[in-house]
């Protein structure tokens, strides 16, 4: 990954897709001086970039590892407060994740984060392997922001 942007200190990217199989990006920037803010990006298009705090992330992140659903509150810089919502969802040629085994792990099914604007929705769809992917990410977030801190 290119070295990020001026003003950042760290940036991770977890690529997801669209409903209609589009890939899509989720960036996220750690700012090199934002105390406990961080910047998302969905789908890498700057009309749907979100602060929020590290508390959002951890919540982020347990959602992830439980398979529950959650919504964290962001701030958009044109509507102001917001929420991030991220839950279980069901793919084509999968099984429902409300069919899922109960002993199988949390993270077997497809995960939507999904942000609401007045205007416009986004929604990135990350598959089985990305939601691990997605849950390593906010790992290293969450020990980076722990050092950062320090």
């Amino acid at each position: 990954m290119p070295a990020p942007p001026p003003g950042i200190a760290r940036r991770w990217s977890v690529v997801g897709r669209t409903r209609d199989h589009w890939e899509c990006t989720l960036i996220i920037d750690l700012p090199k001086k934002a105390d406990d803010l961080l910047v998302l990006h969905p789908a890498g298009v700057s009309m749907y970039t979100v602060t929020t705090t590290r508390h959002a992330i951890q919540q982020l992140h347990e959602t992830l590892t439980t398979g529950g659903a959650c919504a964290v509150p962001v701030h958009h810089e044109a509507h102001g407060d917001r929420l991030l919502c991220l839950r279980p969802t069901t793919l084509p040629a999968e099984p429902p994740w409300t069919d899922r085994p109960a002993d199988a792990p949390p993270h077997r099914g497809p995960m939507e984060l999904y942000l609401g604007l007045p205007d416009s929705q986004i929604s990135i769809i990350f598959p089985r392997d990305r939601v691990l992917l997605l849950a390593r990410t906010l790992t290293q977030i969450l020990n980076e922001e722990d050092s950062v801190a320090q």
